[in-house]
């Protein structure tokens, strides 16, 4: 006992960073899941183990400390950093997510930090680096024995081969991964590994264990080409017609419509008021067909693709991993496949085109050309009456109004049928006064007075809302130019949110709805707009879940194009068949009043919901990720760049049209 008492003492530097290395991640795991453990600790335990293997070598007590403490602070960045995402986007790690450093990373931008992991890593870092600056000077070299350093060594090579095992054990087993996300009964990725255990597994996995097993073209085809889509009451009642698609960057009901009993902490103000500064998309929603159930819960290039082309790879990223890929079945592709050059098809955004590799991707897609914001700006710097300016070389976001009003004799020319794609930047967060938006702000503060008592978020909502008024003007300008070319009357508009507002946690605040054990629906915190105008729809309000999926196979119905159903993971939003929304980047699946991590794993259940809808929903999930596992291997294997395929994929097309 005398002698590991003296040894302890020895290495209490290494001992105490053992210690608050364990409570930091346990911290971290704890902020995210409310369970203050790891399932399976030992990946986690093994890297430890063979950092301070390293460090019981060391006879310097000075090196010991820098090394030990770069080890404490970079653990702690990489917590705070992942616990920071989960709580902006509801994402955990993966290793996919490195293609997205450059753009996806940008949601650390001016965010409010978690309490728990940010004070608790910061009064352990602290409290570290005064332990080793009081050993250090009163003890700079520590003896290290012949038996000891081989202890030592021992130490870091078991660590090493546990963490090489505990990899190797988790990821070589044959599991099917498609049961495994159906009925997978662990929690969550950090509850099983831990945090840094999950980045160390993560990648492994895309480095190593990342093959993907390759189907036979005949199983293949046998399935894609099983049944053609169903044909709804509204089957080709838009057919001929030109398609309009606005992708509308975290669009919600709050920010427009009153509804107390789903928005608690709205602004309050009178339909009226409402209306007058939102009149454009208050015209719009009353002659809608207005989707009141539709949900979201993507990232904005996931929620777009899903859009265009109606299903989504399960362990991927589209516009990173299969930028080169032949992709046919979007519907951009479909009408070009049928009008060849007699259809304009254009996408916007008045962003950047390199932000999420869109440029490249977008033309597979079957888009001409992405126009962004600096063609935007040359379009406008060219015209007698500059239209745009470039906020976002000013560090602010671009204003849609002036995409719009740039933009409209390319959005919606008179010379050909169009199908455009545009995705609006406005409304995206940070949610902070900006001086391009300053006219709406005050416009707003002239009809109310903040009152609430969380003046914080109260003046977040207000700039959320000031955001959303030059999207409405936009609207406006896209509605105006349409009726005085004489296109109003034949031309579809799609308009969607592709997320809801989650940043500074916006949406939760509003609809008071923060964790999945609240007596409200929790799914609702999803629910984003979706209405379609069209001047042979009438005005009406389908109130069944619908999803992001549902979206391609709804504009291809109201077109009268017949498709393969299997290749798209939704259905029309006039089929009777309810969708089921499973969110590929936050691994869970949405219905009505159900959310789960899998089928054997519920985040939250309404009380409304029977035994028997779940058997149905859970009937349902199956066939949707039946459909996931098919459409894999077409993403996987670049499946339509073989020209055979290609081409009775066409030919087969057109029997069916």
């Amino acid at each position: 006992m005398e002698k590991f008492k003296q040894w302890f003492w020895t290495n209490r530097i290494v001992a105490i960073y053992f210690l608050f290395s364990v409570l930091v991640e346990l911290c971290g795991v704890f902020s995210v899941e409310n369970r203050p453990y790891i399932v399976r600790p030992f990946l986690s335990l093994g890297i430890l183990m063979c950092i301070t293997g390293i460090a019981l070598c060391v006879k310097s007590n000075r090196t010991r400390s820098i090394f030990l403490g770069v080890c404490l602070v970079l653990q702690v960045i990489l917590d705070i950093a992942f616990v920071i995402i989960y709580d902006m986007t509801g994402q955990y790690f993966d290793f996919g997510m490195l293609n997205l450093r450059n753009d996806a990373f940008g949601i650390l931008e001016s965010i409010s930090v978690n309490f728990i992991t940010f004070y608790a890593s910061l009064f352990f870092s602290v409290f570290f680096i005064l332990i080793s600056r009081r050993t250090i000077s009163k003890e700079k070299i520590v003896t290290v024995t012949k038996k000891a350093k081989q202890i030592s060594v021992f130490v870091a090579l078991m660590g090493v081969c546990m963490t090489v095992v505990m990899v190797y054990s988790y990821n070589s087993k044959k599991v099917d991964k498609y049961q495994e996300i159906l009925y997978k009964k662990e929690s969550s990725n950090y509850q099983s590994y831990g945090i840094i255990g999950n980045l160390v597994n993560e990648f492994a996995k895309g480095l190593i264990f990342n093959q993907k097993d390759v189907m036979s073209k005949k199983k293949i085809d046998k399935f894609i080409y099983a049944e053609k889509t169903e044909e709804t009451p509204y089957f080709g009642v838009s057919k001929d017609n030109n398609v309009v698609v606005i992708l509308m960057e975290s669009f919600e009901w709050f920010s427009f419509l009153n509804n107390e009993s789903e928005f608690p902490n709205q602004i309050n103000l009178t339909d009226a008021q409402k209306r007058e500064l939102f009149p454009n998309l208050y015209q719009f929603y009353d002659k809608s067909v207005v989707m009141n159930n539709f949900h979201s819960k993507e990232k904005t290039d996931i929620s777009e693709t899903i859009s265009i082309m109606g299903s989504y790879p399960s362990d991927s990223y589209v516009n990173y991993d299969y930028p080169d890929n032949v992709m046919p079945t979007t519907v951009p592709n479909i009408l070009r496949m049928f009008d060849g050059e007699k259809i304009s098809i254009r996408s916007f955004h008045d962003g950047f085109k390199s932000f999420y590799n869109r440029e490249a991707t977008h033309k597979r897609f079957g888009f001409e050309y992405l126009t962004d914001m600096y063609d935007m700006e040359e379009m406008s710097n060219k015209s007698p009456k500059p239209t745009m300016h470039n906020y976002m070389d000013e560090g602010e976001r671009n204003l849609d109004s002036e995409m719009f009003d740039t933009c409209k004799d390319l959005m919606f020319p008179t010379d050909k049928r169009f199908y455009t794609y545009i995705t609006t930047i406005t409304s995206h967060g940070m949610y902070y006064e900006r001086e391009n938006l300053k006219q709406y702000r005050e416009k707003l503060l002239s009809v109310y007075t903040p009152q609430a008592e969380d003046a914080e978020m109260e003046n977040v909502l207000l700039n959320y809302m000031s955001a959303v008024m030059d999207l409405d003007k936009a609207i406006g300008i896209m509605m105006d130019d349409l009726e005085s070319k004489g296109l109003l009357d034949h031309t579809t508009i799609v308009m969607f949110g592709d997320h809801n507002s989650y940043y500074q946690q916006l949406s939760g605040y509003v609809k008071d709805l923060t964790d999945y054990d609240t007596d409200r629906y929790y799914t609702d915190l999803y629910k984003v707009p979706l209405m379609i105008y069209d001047k042979n729809l009438e005005h009406q309000t389908i109130r069944k879940f619908t999803c992001t999926s549902d979206i391609a196979p709804t504009i291809l119905d109201l077109l009268g194009i017949h498709t393969y159903s299997n290749l798209y993971y939704g259905n029309s939003v006039f089929h009777d068949k309810e969708s089921v929304l499973y969110s590929r980047a936050y691994a869970f699946f949405v219905g009505e009043g159900v959310l789960a991590r899998s089928m054997n794993n519920l985040l939250f259940r309404a009380e409304s919901v029977t035994d028997e809808y779940f058997a149905d929903f859970e009937q349902r999930s199956q066939e949707l990720i039946q459909k996931v596992k098919y459409c894999d291997q077409l993403f996987y294997q670049n499946y339509f760049g073989k020209n055979s395929n290609y081409r009775k994929y066409e030919k087969k097309m057109r029997e069916i049209n």
